[in-house]
């Protein structure tokens, strides 16, 4: 079971806080958000299509007071039993608070601007640690970053950039950068309606990420981790009913 944390929170601010650029900020798109649950089907490599090994549910709650997202995952991995949880403000997609629990412990981030709390709990009960700061930009999560990314105003060929904090580092931010590759129909299943999706590329310390997003309802159907020359080293499918 995923364990929220509260968190006071101030007001919203914009993404765009000090960005190394002189184009208009690029803003979130709350509404264009909407409720889902399905499953999901990991799996590390190529290789052919298997059964689900997890489940997803995004729904629009109330959190002290605030209109938020959830988004809870649960899944499998080699490695054991994983699951996350996010919360976010529901018109600006600003986070509130994070959680991750994994085989080797749980981590812990609450938000409020440019204030991030950060905490890790092993599951041995030592090792742990907890850090607070606050940090230059006000900035997004790496934890759902992919709900933040498929609400802005994407057209094809568009890059843009984005301040976020990685919920498993214990201290600072990056620049994330991204752009939208290209426009194409996604056919998830035999005999199953295509969608109009987009396909963008991320990068963050590094590491690239691909994601799939449909068009209507702006969900996110796969999270591809890339390697050299676009190798897919890890696929997250969504596959999401209620939309």
């Amino acid at each position: 079971m995923v364990v929220l944390v509260g968190v006071l929170l101030g007001g919203c601010s914009r993404i765009g806080l000090n960005l190394p650029s002189d184009a208009p900020d690029p803003i979130a798109a709350g509404r264009s958000v909407k409720p889902s649950f399905g499953w999901v089907t990991t799996r590390v490599g190529p290789g052919a299509e298997r059964e689900p090994d997890g489940s997803i549910a995004l729904e629009a709650i109330r959190y002290e007071g605030r209109a938020a997202w959830q988004q809870v995952r649960r899944w499998n991995e080699p490695s054991g039993e994983h699951a996350d949880s996010i919360i976010l403000e529901r018109s600006t997609l600003r986070p509130i608070v994070t959680t991750r629990m994994t085989p080797e412990g749980s981590w812990t981030t609450r938000y409020n601007l440019r204030a991030v709390d950060r905490r890790f709990t092993p599951i041995q009960g030592r090792g742990g640690w907890h850090h607070a700061e606050i940090v230059e930009n006000a900035p997004y999560a790496a934890l759902g970053i992919e709900l933040v990314i498929a609400a802005l105003p994407l057209t094809e060929g568009w890059k843009g950039i984005l301040p976020v904090a990685v919920d498993t580092l214990d201290h600072g931010w990056s620049w994330l950068r991204f752009e939208v590759m290209r426009e194409m129909t996604l056919t998830e299943k035999p005999n199953w309606v295509t969608k109009n999706s987009w396909v963008v590329d991320y990068t963050l310390n590094g590491q690239q990420t691909r994601l799939w997003i449909a068009q209507e309802g702006r969900s996110v159907r796969r999270i591809e981790q890339l390697g050299p020359d676009n190798v897919v080293l890890h696929t997250m499918r969504r596959v999401l009913l209620g939309q």
